[in-house]
């Protein structure tokens, strides 16, 4: 590589570009580097002027190329940061020290999750950070032939478990495709080479079938006065592999190997031509996805649709020019020149990464984060409507209560039932692209231990746990706090006072409390009575702090529900489901249209109690609920 076709690919896109300022970065870089050289022998200035190409292809700003050539400048030798911003400014030194503390981040095997969480923090500061260091892992794959054997697996599966998804999250296609094939070739490489060997038979195979669709499709769209590029679309090796897996396929049951691109001018002949190919061939139902109407989070526009040509599915991507070069170049090609600091629509589609940030300061665990960053923005997205329009991304399998949540914290905590597309739906009702959510909420904050089992992001789960560990001790006014020796003890309790276990209590029938319910004790006659703490059923004298205590225990279970034919049978199936073992139960009527049934179980958990509970009330007829301990 030298740097005249550096200059020449810059300036292929950037007619002002600032030629001398890179000429400069690479001279400095050069200077430092001197005679280093890299594992395959080659000089060392060839690693970032490669890095620097790549960005240039992927037509970056002036500052990322710079800050690229000058990437490894702090660690290979004296110079300072301070030395770097007077040579070449506040902006690429701020770039340069980014990608420095990056390189310094010490990779240990037992410490991954926190190396790479520091990495994405530094990263997130400024999105160009993320753009240089996939262009440098880029190139860095591409010689990783020359690295021991040990290395090179761990490095291959941080590409493919944190690199490759970033650079799909940026857009940057054709670098997430090279670095998913590379990793790939190198960690299963017999796979690899049977994929390939049989990919090029396919191939071979199927080009005149090819040839003779585009010949069709050429003639329709010259018909209608439409002038198209039309260029073969394959798959990677990775993916192909990746969906034999999902899919649990052969390669010869993967349909969609080859398929056609469809590039014309503008928004309004993409859907004209959907047309034409609908005319031609049968659509297959649910293979149609509108990410014009509605882009990818990375910017990604295009109509994806899949028919029926000559007995064998054929995959059509229809796109303008501009969505072409935005789907293979990503945010890259949008930075700086174009002015885009100011583009509140590009601010709107790096949302992700404020999330990255915003997250790392909630978190409580790096285990927290790292089930945010993989769960919520590596994961497989859907596309969900507010009432107003506004789109909101979820991870697939989200719920209400997840899009609540990610509308706003509140909202999620005081969510009592969703609206679908007209529809009330149950909480754990899966959300589905385009489906237009309403969340119904109540005054006061209500969230559920058993949410945790349905939700799908961890942004959802983790204010959960949060608002439960905090309001199972909630303050109250006139709480009063025992000394622990005066506390009658019970190690099978299923209440605790001021954290110790107790036997002396009753769950009160007023507010007829059951676990999970925020609780507090009040002390009458000696004797313990447990009340919710909405309850207005006590004196508010002589409160106590109380929680529920998770134990293995017997408990005596009472429902009451109008009377039916039925009903018993219907109860006890209902128990039986769940695994748990019933004492000899019995039911009585009350008057004439309620009737009583109890029976006893040997309790796990708390969370069983919990289970069991909310599977009996949902029983037809069942109108209450309690317990109490055997």
């Amino acid at each position: 590589m030298r740097l005249f076709k550096l200059l020449k690919e810059l300036r292929s896109y950037n007619k002002n570009a600032d030629i001398k300022l890179v000429s400069k970065a690479y001279s400095y870089a050069k200077k430092v580097h001197k005679d280093k050289k890299r594992a395959s022998g080659e000089l060392f200035i060839q690693h970032p002027l490669n890095v620097a190409y790549i960005l240039a292809q992927h037509k970056s700003d002036d500052a990322s190329i710079a800050a690229a050539l000058l990437h490894d400048v702090l660690e290979d030798s004296n110079t300072s940061l301070e030395d770097i911003k007077s040579l070449f400014g506040e902006e690429i030194a701020n770039l340069v020290d980014g990608l420095t503390k990056l390189t310094t981040i010490k990779y240990e095997e037992n410490r991954e999750i926190e190396y790479i969480r520091k990495m994405l923090i530094y990263s997130a500061r400024d999105i160009r950070i993320i753009i240089i260091k996939l262009a440098d892992k880029l190139h860095n794959m591409r010689t990783i032939e020359y690295l021991e054997e040990y290395q090179v697996k761990r490095i291959c599966q941080e590409t493919l478990d944190i690199y490759a998804p970033l650079a799909h999250k940026l857009g940057m296609a054709s670098v997430k495709d090279e670095l998913e094939d590379l990793a790939f070739m190198n960690i299963y490489p017999e796979i690899y080479r049977k994929l390939k060997n049989k990919f090029k038979k396919s191939k071979t195979d199927k080009s005149s079938e090819a040839k003779r669709i585009k010949t069709i499709i050429t003639k329709n769209l010259k018909e209608h006065g439409i002038n198209a590029l039309i260029t073969g679309r394959t798959k990677t090796f990775y993916s192909i592999y990746k969906k034999m897996m999902l899919k649990k396929r052969t390669f010869e049951e993967i349909y969609d190997i080859i398929g056609l691109r469809i590039i014309t001018d503008d928004e309004k002949e993409c859907y004209e031509i959907l047309g034409l190919i609908h005319n031609l061939w049968t659509p297959i139902p649910g293979e149609f996805d509108d990410y014009i109407a509605m882009p990818k989070p990375n910017m990604y526009q295009s109509l994806h649709t899949t028919v029926m040509a000559f007995n064998q599915p054929v995959e059509f991507q229809i796109r303008t020019y501009e969505m072409d070069k935005i789907a293979e170049e990503g945010i890259a090609a949008h930075w700086g020149y174009k002015g885009i600091k100011e583009d509140k629509k590009f601010d709107k589609r790096l949302v992700w990464l404020r999330q990255i940030i915003n997250w790392e300061t909630e978190s409580s665990s790096i285990k927290e984060f790292m089930e945010f960053l993989k769960g919520d923005i590596f994961e497989d997205e859907i596309y969900i409507f507010t009432p107003k329009g506004d789109v909101i991304n979820l991870p697939k399998e989200s719920c209400p209560i997840d899009f609540a949540y990610a509308v706003h914290s509140n909202i999620g905590e005081r969510c009592i039932g969703a609206v679908v597309n007209g529809r009330i739906v149950p909480l754990r009702y899966q959300l589905k692209t385009g489906d237009i959510v309403n969340i119904l909420t109540s005054k006061k904050p209500s969230p559920r231990r058993d949410w945790l089992k349905i939700v799908k992001t961890a942004k959802a789960k983790n204010k959960i746990i949060h608002f439960i560990r905090e309001h199972e001790k909630i303050p109250i006014a006139n709480i009063r706090h025992l000394d622990a020796k005066k506390l009658i003890k019970d190690k099978n309790s299923l209440i605790s006072i001021n954290k110790n276990p107790i036997a002396n209590y009753k769950l009160s029938k007023c507010c007829n409390p059951l676990p999970g319910d925020r609780i507090i004790a009040h002390l009458s006659k000696n004797k313990f009575s447990i009340h919710t703490e909405e309850c207005e059923g006590y004196s508010s004298k002589k409160i106590f702090e109380a929680s529920w205590i998770d134990n293995s225990m017997p408990i005596w279970i009472k429902i009451v529900a109008k009377d039916r034919v039925g009903l018993f049978a219907d109860v006890l199936n209902t128990v039986a489901a769940t695994g748990t073992n019933v004492d000899p139960a019995k039911s009585r009527a009350i008057n004439n249209n309620f009737a009583e049934i109890e029976f006893g179980i040997l309790a796990e958990n708390l969370d069983h109690i919990k289970d069991l509970v909310s599977r009996v009330k949902r029983v037809k007829s069942v109108t209450k609920v309690s317990i109490e301990q055997k």
